[in-house]
C-alpha cells in the first residue's frame, strides 16, 4: 500500500514533458511549378543575407527579415532578377535580387538545394 501511495506521489509530482512547437517549413515554388516544403531554409555559408540592388545602390537583406520573395521577369546577364520582397515588418521592397547562389535546407526526403535563379517565389517560415 505504501509503495502504491509512493508511486502516485511520484506521478503527480512529475511535470508533463515539454511540448515542442511544430516546425513550420518555408514554401519554395520553382519556375517548373514544383513546390517544396523546406525546413531550415538558408544560403550556404555564414552570411545569411540576400544581395539586392535598386538603381546603383546595393542592399544586403538578412533572410530573417524576409517574409516573402516573389520574382518577376527573367534573370539578366549580370545575374540579377526583378523581385518583390515583403519584409516581416510588412514593408514591401521592389528590388533586383542577385540570383547566382544556392538556397538549401531539409525536406521530408532529406537535404535539398536549388539555384536561386530557378525559384519563382518563396514564403519564408518564421525563424
Amino acid at each position: 500500500m505504501a509503495a502504491l501511495a509512493l508511486m502516485l506521489c511520484f506521478i503527480v509530482a512529475c511535470p508533463p514533458p515539454p511540448v515542442k512547437p511544430p516546425i513550420v517549413p518555408s514554401v519554395v515554388m520553382t519556375e517548373a511549378k514544383v513546390q517544396y516544403n523546406v525546413s531550415g531554409l538558408k544560403l550556404p555559408g555564414t552570411r545569411q543575407e540576400l544581395k539586392t540592388r535598386r538603381g546603383d545602390s546595393h542592399l544586403w537583406i538578412p533572410l530573417r527579415d524576409i517574409a516573402a520573395l516573389r520574382f518577376a521577369g527573367i534573370v539578366q546577364p549580370d545575374d540579377f532578377r526583378r523581385a518583390r520582397i515583403v519584409l516581416t515588418t510588412g514593408e514591401v521592397l521592389e528590388v533586383e535580387v542577385h540570383t547566382r547562389c544556392l538556397i538549401e535546407g531539409d525536406t521530408e526526403a532529406g537535404y535539398w538545394n536549388m539555384p536561386l535563379g530557378q525559384v519563382a517565389w518563396i514564403e519564408f517560415a518564421g525563424n
